[in-house]
């Protein structure tokens, strides 16, 4: 499933907007006056397709609207149902009828967008084949020889490799609307895949070759507060960024099986003795909502302990145990040992307290980088474009929010490529 869902579903099936609109015709009609700009009705479109891809995108029919006076049943009811039950189109009816079903215009109208948004992901997924295996050899002839395969150059998957992950293929993913730009993208993600393993995650060639895929992340960002918290802003920032979003539009089943095939599920080793994660809710229903974010956020509290355990063992083979009063950047020795303080169980040593941001402004600093890190990562500016590439998705797994297919491609490459340097 893409991450921008909402925008490229309703390139495929238009009626989401005219389910939207019923909706904005139900609520007059049942008396409760609503002011819709333009901007709302799309997020509303989003909205009821994203609810299908577990996005939780219907809140946008909540935010942003201008109500003269409470709907019946609370239609916030819907946010809070959405968010503490599995998602898919029984619970979206259930919450719509539960909530709007009260005024009988709009109970109608919750019925009919339901019908609707089934049709519009039936529509969506028909797109989507798996190509015959006799297929094979034609796609690829096709490929090699159009501008795709000409935009990859060098970084072009070995032919004997593309055609093995193929035809290692068991659900739908080619688009019939566009083969050679669906080939492209799953090439890409395989070549993703290929170079982390085979190369030094750091080096130059990479770093180019996952920039032309990734987008350019080098500069010090400054974070648009939105993107934290609104993914399909989070996607059109990538984009800014030079993302080639192409290489997750695919439907979540092909999606996750292309990573698996290209190697980037490969999860990291859990480290004892620097906060070991919590797996799994004690809730089952939110376990079950929020499963894709807990998955996430399981990956980045692994990936932290490694960074932890890596920056430790390095400081102190080249410094002592007591680095930390005389090689951390400004501030950061007060703030973690306040931290440690507050905590009051003295067990976990001092770097267990870092933040996140606080990795690359130590592996970066001056002295620590020349010392120490440079022949680990090469560039200070890899680094920090690998950890900046992290940021969103790290604040977005912390407050329990949806994550994307373009996080999650962000998320399993920079922490591969950052397991293969630190895991020594």
């Amino acid at each position: 499933m893409p991450d921008h869902t909402g925008r490229k579903a309703s390139d495929v099936a238009t009626g989401a907007v005219s389910a939207t609109d019923l909706l904005k015709t139900s609520l007059t009609a049942g008396g409760i006056a609503v002011a819709l700009s333009d901007d709302l009705v799309k997020s509303m479109s989003r909205g009821i397709t994203g609810v299908l891809s577990d996005h939780y995108q219907f809140k946008k029919l909540i935010q942003g609207a201008e109500l003269a006076r409470p709907v019946p049943g609370h239609i916030r009811d819907i946010e809070r149902s959405l968010e503490r039950t599995a998602l898919g189109i029984p619970n979206l009816e259930e919450a719509l009828r539960k909530t709007l079903g009260n005024v009988p215009t709009m109970s109608s109208a919750a019925s009919l967008i339901v019908e609707q948004s089934k049709i519009d992901w039936d529509q969506f997924n028909a797109q989507f084949r798996l190509p015959a295996l006799t297929e094979t050899a034609a796609l690829m002839t096709q490929f090699h020889t159009s501008s795709f395969a000409e935009t990859l150059g060098k970084s072009m998957l070995p032919g004997f490799e593309l055609q093995r992950a193929i035809e290692s293929m068991s659900t739908p993913w080619l688009n019939s609307a566009n083969e050679l730009q669906s080939l492209s993208a799953f090439t890409g993600l395989q070549r993703i895949g290929s170079v982390l393993k085979e190369m030094h995650s750091f080096s130059d060639s990479v770093g180019s070759f996952l920039r032309d895929q990734l987008g350019d992340w080098r500069d010090r960002i400054t974070w648009p507060a939105e993107i934290f918290h609104d993914d399909l802003v989070r996607s059109d920032f990538y984009a800014s960024k030079g993302f080639n979003r192409s290489l997750t539009d695919f439907p979540r089943p092909a999606f996750e099986e292309s990573l698996t095939i290209a190697g980037l599920y490969d999860e990291p080793p859990l480290t004892l003795g620097y906060r070991v994660p919590k797996l799994r809710s004690e809730d089952p229903a939110e376990e079950k909502a929020l499963q894709r974010a807990n998955k996430a956020h399981d990956w980045l509290m692994r990936l932290e302990t490694c960074l932890r355990r890596f920056i430790d063992e390095q400081m102190t083979r080249s410094f002592g145990t007591d680095w930390q009063k005389h090689r951390l950047p400004n501030n950061l020795y007060d703030q973690w040992k306040a931290k440690k303080e507050k905590d009051g169980s003295g067990e976990l040593p001092l770097i267990a307290y870092a933040d996140f941001t606080d990795y690359e402004r130590v592996i970066c600093k001056g002295d620590n980088w020349k010392e120490v890190f440079e022949p680990f990562f090469h560039r200070p500016e890899t680094v920090r474009e690998s950890f900046q590439r992290l940021h969103p998705i790290r604040l977005a797994t912390m407050h329990s929010r949806p994550i994307t297919q373009d996080d999650a491609l962000f998320l399993l490459a920079e922490t591969k490529r950052l397991i293969n340097v630190i895991i020594i």
